[in-house]
């Protein structure tokens, strides 16, 4: 429990440091933190269910964007503003590094043991983010088609 603490606590950080170089704007750092913070509860409580690495960067993905996308309409700014720090904890560093030094030293076990959990979380975390996108995007020209036609519903009627 304390393990899990740390690291939402250093998500947190991670997130809160990341806006800062991303230039978020004073007011929205610690939304930025939070975000982080809620996509790592979210991927250790997944962990907790499953141990597949693509499911539960998936799965956290998924829920980083979606609030991300909620944020960016409460706050009315981009969704990047939020849904960039919040899956910056998720990045495979450690197994990325590992994968490259195995690569450089020719070391196959290396390569093959680091390698494919990397792909694994990149290809999830990629995924969860496209397919909320996509279906925000959708669902942002499906309510503007509804609202113009029922506005231009009333200016044919008066």
């Amino acid at each position: 429990m304390a393990e899990a603490v740390k690291l939402v606590l250093c998500s947190f950080c991670s997130s809160f440091g990341f806006g800062i170089v991303f230039r978020v704007q004073r007011k929205y750092l610690l939304l930025a933190g939070f975000s982080g913070a809620l996509t790592r509860i979210v991927y250790l409580l997944l962990l907790q269910v499953t141990s597949e690495t693509f499911i539960c960067c998936f799965l956290a993905a998924m829920a980083a964007t979606l609030f991300s996308e909620w944020m960016a309409v409460r706050t009315k700014n981009p969704s990047t503003v939020f849904v960039y720090p919040a899956i910056v904890p998720l990045m495979p560093g450690g197994t990325l590094y590992y994968s490259i030094v195995g690569l450089m030293l020719q070391d196959t076990e290396r390569v093959n043991a680091n390698l494919v959990p990397c792909i694994h979380s990149l290809v999830g975390l990629g995924l969860g983010f496209i397919i909320i996108s996509i279906f925000m995007h959708y669902r942002r020209i499906y309510r503007s088609r509804k609202k113009r036609l029922l506005f231009g519903w009333f200016i044919k009627k008066a």
